[in-house]
């Protein structure tokens, strides 16, 4: 049943996407798309190359058994590109990666689950923290269009604020260790079997939130620097895109449309991959800023197609990946 909900959420992204293509002049659309070159898409995908490995980088720190070395930056890298293979081909909406990456750094490198799982929860508030910061900014940009001024002024600043709730309980669940209060209260501390297992696997990861936030405040600095590096390369990406597809705007109107983008995808992260939500946002912010309709669907459609070909070198690492794990077959 649960399966099946994630399909239905699937075809409910594809058929908002096709909406969006269907409102869209296809004859302009191909004109835009028609602009972009081997050049500019090469630029589109350096971008978000450099997005990618800052995002893996955040990770990579929080990871307190994981050696700050260049070896391991492309381990995370290699480990982080898998988890988002699974999270795009897969109908499990944007969590279905996470278990592959503590399984894959348990299998290949022998790092506890509790390690990784509490660095992978680590890594996402961190995220969840720094997008709050992305977009104080990006409101503001976004404000200096009257239209936008007048129209959602409200809608964004109550996005703001549940996020910003989202946040804090997300961040006081680990600080006051609520995950392992709560498990031994429903389980009682003299629960016996699996139930006395999963009890002591929660408490120790909320020892390892502790443990990570009192101890590492350099590895947590250095976590919250390239999570915002992240979010701005992320509008640095799609002020390249909108500039390859003929439609430039300035470094600050891609940061705002890019941190409501932002804000649609994580609202919506039950959809796989945010498809038609998040295409959605950018058709009408784009067209908001610049008069052009055609605009925000050609930068959609640029991102559909990167995120088809960085799957396609995911799907290459995993194949190898593959291969390696299963090392020369002796036929004799």
């Amino acid at each position: 049943m649960n399966r099946l909900f994630q399909i239905l959420l699937l075809g409910v992204g594809l058929t908002l996407f096709a909406l969006i293509l269907g409102e869209s002049d296809l004859d302009a659309l191909s004109r835009s798309l028609g602009r972009i070159g081997v050049t500019g898409f090469a630029a589109v995908l350096l971008v978000f190359a450099l997005y990618f490995a800052a995002d893996a980088l955040s990770w990579h720190v929080t990871l307190l058994t994981a050696p700050l070395t260049a070896r391991w930056a492309w381990i995370m890298l290699r480990v982080r590109l898998i988890g988002e293979v699974y999270n795009n081909i897969t109908p499990t909406a944007s969590l279905g990666g996470e278990p592959i990456k503590a399984l894959i750094l348990k299998t290949e490198h022998n790092i506890a689950l509790s390690a990784s799982g509490a660095s992978l929860v680590i890594a996402k508030t961190t995220s969840m923290m720094t997008l709050v910061l992305f977009v104080l900014p990006g409101f503001y940009f976004l404000s200096l269009n009257a239209e936008i001024a007048e129209r959602y002024t409200g809608a964004l600043s109550l996005s703001l604020v549940g996020l910003v709730v989202i946040v804090t309980l997300f961040f006081l669940t680990q600080w006051l260790r609520l995950s392992s209060r709560i498990t031994v209260l429903l389980g009682g501390e003299g629960s016996a079997g699996r139930l006395a297992r999963f009890v002591a696997g929660v408490e120790s990861v909320d020892r390892a939130f502790i443990e990570f936030y009192g101890a590492h405040p350099a590895r947590l600095f250095a976590s919250v620097a390239f999570a915002s590096l992240n979010w701005a390369l992320g509008a640095l990406e799609l002020y390249v895109i909108l500039h390859v597809v003929g439609e430039p705007v300035s470094f600050a109107q891609a940061w705002g449309i890019e941190c409501v983008v932002q804000l649609v995808r994580t609202a919506t992260f039950f959809i796989p991959a945010g498809l038609g939500t998040q295409d959605g946002a950018m058709y009408l912010l784009t067209n908001l800023l610049t008069g052009n309709p055609v605009a925000g669907v050609a930068g959609a459609v640029v991102r559909r197609i990167r995120d088809l070909s960085w799957i396609s070198v995911g799907l290459l690492v995993v194949a190898f990946s593959a291969a390696a794990s299963l090392g020369p077959q002796d036929n004799s």
